[in-house]
């Protein structure tokens, strides 16, 4: 390992150029990092002392020309996105070229950027950063870069241009030692002492560095490079698809990965699990690259299923209507994405079955603990998608909270604001078009639950609403608890045409739903009417009820996977 003891100035003044290697986290720094990194540099303005960068750990690719950064890509990234605002701020505040020219060493020299960050947010950051355009950022590392720019230019716009200036200059004499470490022997090294000094690091980075480590620790002399190497690659690939996965992070990944396949299961905490596994392992050199192999693959498999069509799988989406799911949905799609990738059919019998799970879960917002209820199918699962449904099917009947019984008794009961209650009127609506006529895809402006009977009758006024009423136009107690709030008396219903007939007489409502049927069970509510009269009742309520009921029970079965 060389020490080179420099300032920022003389960092620059080289030819050097710093790449962040794939295997690398993307620029993650927000406005509380922008704001202490500015403050310092302030803070510094009327200090005599000078102003200490740190380190900067490398990786020698080309010894004085190019190196990879290990340690301190943020601060660097930050540090060129500072000069970019810097150099724009002096430039509207018409600074000299001579002011100005030194702060260009940031950006390119003899025609090549000065810093490249991760493969994915190369063309971003040259643009807004290394050309001074626009971009039109897709992630949130380059919204990151798009907002620390906008930050410092912002905070810098605010200081007079001989503040500016000091800044400038106090930047440029800061201390910066350069620690250049040649190839993946040293690097291993310094990953686990990096991962020791308490540095905020994902959980994903901390394992990268561990098993690096290991890997130099555990290998014969002749294959150190090579096995180190190997570990690095698979990371490589991790980090290429990491950007491309929405809704759930790396970490969350590694989670639910180790869920999929250590022997704790859903009892997985942190690290040390993993490394007591790997501490029993016989061959260690074998298990870290298995390990990481597997990791690899989940991370490729997590995209490719992403872009999956299969009618289920959306489905799984929408049951709760976010891009992420149940933590314990993930490590089921890892391990059948693995076994049966090729297999669409039962593929999307597996995403069924999923469904159905994370529909009962969402229906019934328990607290009780459904992962150890599923562990043990979890960890016998290797592609027998039938054997799985059976599984699942006896866990949750065997614990009643999320069984057959208990989805009926809540489907019977209390619905309004239930979170599986948008999404049961959705299914409902799919069932009821593919009776009658369909109308396609559908979208409501500020989609709302109307009460057909309203939670207030009427507005006071003594007038003949239709309703289940006495004659002082209240609701009984009965039907208050066991009526009102169940879905054979909830719809769905844009916010406009809810707000227009508000607690209105049935029969107002009744004309609405027919001159503006957007949805069919709007159209369908005369069908549970008797001989057409204008009135909604408990009797009118119940078929309903029984109805919708009907058709849930069914569709949440898992005797109707298949």
């Amino acid at each position: 390992m060389d020490f080179i003891p420099t300032t920022i100035r003389g960092l620059f003044d080289t030819s050097i150029q710093f790449k962040i290697p794939v295997y690398q986290r993307a620029y993650s720094w927000r406005i509380e990092n922008w704001s202490v990194f500015l403050n310092d540099l302030l803070e510094q303005v009327d200090r005599e002392n000078e102003y200490s960068y740190g380190n900067l750990l490398l990786e020698t690719i080309k010894k004085d020309f190019e190196y990879e950064v290990i340690d301190g890509q943020q601060r660097l990234t930050t540090l060129v996105i500072f000069m970019r605002s810097l150099y724009n701020v002096l430039v509207e505040k018409n600074a000299s070229e001579e002011q100005l020219v030194d702060i260009e060493e940031f950006f390119k020299k003899k025609n090549r950027n000065r810093l490249c960050p991760v493969d994915n947010d190369k063309n971003c950051f040259e643009s807004i950063i290394i050309n001074n355009n626009s971009y039109p950022t897709d992630s949130s590392s380059q919204e990151c870069i798009y907002k620390a720019k906008e930050y410092f230019s912002k905070e810098l716009s605010k200081k007079d241009i001989d503040i500016l200036i000091k800044i400038k200059d106090i930047i440029l004499d800061s201390k910066v030692n350069r620690l250049e470490l040649q190839g993946k022997k040293e690097s291993a090294l310094m990953f686990e002492l990096q991962n020791n000094r308490g540095k905020d690091l994902t959980n994903m980075e901390k394992l990268k560095s561990y098993f690096m480590y290991q890997m130099y620790v555990n290998s014969p002399a002749e294959d150190t490079d090579t096995n180190v190497e190997t570990i690095s690659n698979y990371f490589k690939e991790i980090y290429k698809n990491v950007y491309e996965i929405k809704g759930v992070d790396e970490d969350s990944i590694l989670i639910y990965h180790c869920y999929a396949y250590l022997n704790v299961s859903y009892n997985y905490r942190n690290l040390d699990d993993i490394k007591k596994e790997f501490a029993l392992s016989g061959n260690k050199i074998k298990w870290i690259n298995d390990f990481s192999r597997e990791l690899a693959t989940t991370f490729t498999n997590l995209k490719k299923l992403q872009k999956n069509n299969s009618e289920y799988y959306k489905k799984l989406y929408k049951v709760r209507g976010t891009e992420s799911l149940p933590v314990f949905i993930y490590p089921f799609l890892i391990k059948g994405y693995k076994y049966l990738g090729q297999d669409s059919k039962n593929l999307n019998k597996l995403f069924h079955i999923l469904e159905i799970l994370a529909f009962r879960y969402q229906l019934m917002s328990s607290r009780a603990d459904i992962r150890s209820r599923l562990s043990e199918s979890l960890r016998s699962f290797c592609g027998d998608v039938e054997k799985l449904k059976v599984s699942i099917q006896n866990k949750l009947n065997d614990s009643w909270y999320w069984g057959d019984a208990r989805t009926k008794d809540v489907l019977s009961g209390w619905m309004y604001e239930n979170p599986a209650l948008h999404y049961i009127l959705w299914e409902y609506e799919e069932y009821i078009q593919k009776k009658g006529y369909k109308i396609g895809t559908i979208e409501i402006e500020n989609e709302q639950i109307e009460h057909i009977s309203p939670r207030k009758p009427t507005d006071g006024t003594p007038l003949e609403t239709g309703y289940e009423v006495d004659e002082n136009n209240n609701y009984s107690e009965e039907f208050i608890n066991k009526y009102l709030n169940c879905i054979g008396n909830l719809m769905l219903i844009s916010g406009s045409h809810n707000a227009s007939i508000g607690n209105k007489p049935f029969s107002v409502k009744l004309d609405s739903y027919k001159k503006n049927p957007l949805l069919n069970q709007q159209a369908e509510i005369k069908e549970f009417l008797k001989d057409n009269e204008e009135v909604w009742k408990q009797d009118n309520i119940e078929k309903r009820l029984k109805s919708i009921l009907s058709f849930a029970l069914k569709r949440w079965s898992f005797d109707s996977v298949d």
